[in-house]
């Protein structure tokens, strides 16, 4: 399948997808950001979504959580469109992380990630021994434990991030949507959520669709990476395949070099600019 003249996707990839679209168009009032989209989430998949600010990423990730209705076209999830589901139907299948989550003042982050599990309840099952599991499970692989009592509103901006991320790990679905998860953490706790997420995938073959800005980052934990440009699929395919000088250059509108990562030899993107030069032969680096 030819996405543009420069990049090809594998068929072959295009296997029986629990998410997906079919000419979707999404927009606000009168403005149209995504175009006539038919797009496949492969299963079981570690997909990214990048692109420059404004491209169409959230919109899309927001339609394929069922948070905002298209303008025309579908989202399908396993099959069935989405909006044909009941909210209570879509939140057992699929979680979502979006940009900037707000709680409701004064609660505590296992309140919050308690949340993750009321999809589950009815009038006739109560709390049970398996979601007060999850529900600790949660706020251990986010190394939340310690925090669980205090309350949202007196968390800095990564401890606050990874209550959410709790949250939705509580949820304990099949498909994990997250708009920029990396938001507000520190270098470490980035790469701590990210470990975690591709463990998930990995143990457990959750299926996570997420916006990530660092593209270095993206080509490391992505199976496919899908860039979006003016609200469409610019390419798809493999980081390996599709992040090179081009791409980032009709993306990003960005001058880069892309190299090997040392450490796991994905693309790893080095932007021109302004900076300091150093004698890299006289520095040892460790």
């Amino acid at each position: 399948m030819i996405l543009s003249e420069h990049f090809l996707v594998d068929d072959n990839l295009l296997a029986q997808s629990p998410l997906e679209s079919v000419a979707l168009s999404l927009g606000y009032e009168k403005k149209t950001i995504i175009k006539s989209l038919d797009l496949v989430i492969e299963s079981k998949q570690i997909t990214v979504l990048v692109g420059g600010n404004g491209c169409g990423k959230s919109t899309l990730l927001k339609s394929f959580a069922r948070l905002l209705k298209p303008s025309a076209g579908q989202v399908l999830l396993n099959g069935a469109d989405i909006h044909s589901l009941s909210g209570k139907d879509v939140a057992r299948k699929l979680a979502i992380l979006p940009q900037g989550p707000v709680a409701p003042e004064g609660l505590t982050v296992e309140q919050l990630v308690r949340q993750g599990r009321y999809p589950h309840q009815n009038w006739l099952q109560s709390w049970t021994e398996e979601d007060e599991r999850l529900v600790r499970k949660a706020l251990q692989d986010t190394n939340m434990t310690e925090f669980s009592d205090r309350s949202i509103d007196a968390l800095s901006g990564g401890q606050r991030q990874r209550a959410w991320i709790a949250m939705a790990l509580a949820q304990n679905t099949d498909i994990l949507l997250l708009d920029e998860p990396t938001t507000y953490l520190d270098l470490t706790h980035q790469i701590e959520i990210l470990d975690l997420l591709f463990e998930l995938n990995l143990t457990q073959n959750t299926t996570i669709l997420m916006v990530l800005h660092d593209l270095n980052l993206a080509a490391r934990y992505a199976h496919k990476m899908i860039a979006i440009k003016e609200g469409t699929v610019f390419c798809q395919g493999a980081p390996e395949a599709i992040l090179n000088h081009d791409m980032v250059k009709a993306v990003f509108d960005m001058e880069c070099h892309i190299s090997a990562d040392p450490l796991f030899g994905t693309p790893m993107c080095i932007p021109y600019g302004k900076g300091r030069k150093v004698n890299h032969q006289a520095v040892e680096y460790v």
